[in-house]
């Protein structure tokens, strides 16, 4: 953890200094001190990712409900940094079309399990009543 505030730090600080002599290079710096913390963060989801799968096997969960969960999570952090990148690159409309893009994706992820639920809860309610 002490390796990605040390990468972030130097980034922040070699991308402002580089701003007041090349603007270009300055968001290039953010880029890859971006996507070196992305990848370092990467790295880290291996050990969530098999706890998650200890647990679909323990309490009898599909394990395509976690794998749409963890879907979903991907694409909004994806979303967010690509947001963030372009929003630094001074493109604001492209960050807004990647974020309705991230938005519209993370819909379609959703969509079976909010079914499921849905028939699952009417299923019980008639099970329910007389």
């Amino acid at each position: 953890m002490e390796r990605l505030i040390l990468i972030a730090v130097i980034g922040s600080v070699t991308a402002i200094l580089m701003r007041t002599v090349r603007q270009e290079y300055a968001v290039l710096i953010g880029i890859a001190t971006a996507v070196l913390l992305l990848l370092g963060t990467l790295l880290r989801l291996t050990g969530i990712a098999e706890t998650l799968h200890r647990i679909c096997a323990e309490y009898r969960i599909a394990p395509a409900m976690i794998g749409s969960i963890l879907k979903i999570l991907g694409i909004a952090y994806l979303t967010e940094f690509g947001v963030n990148v372009s929003k630094d690159a001074g493109q604001q409309a492209i960050a807004g079309g990647i974020s309705i893009g991230g938005r519209v994706l993370i819909l379609s992820c959703a969509l079976p399990a909010v079914v499921t639920m849905l028939e699952t809860g009417i299923s019980l309610i008639r099970e329910a009543s007389p």
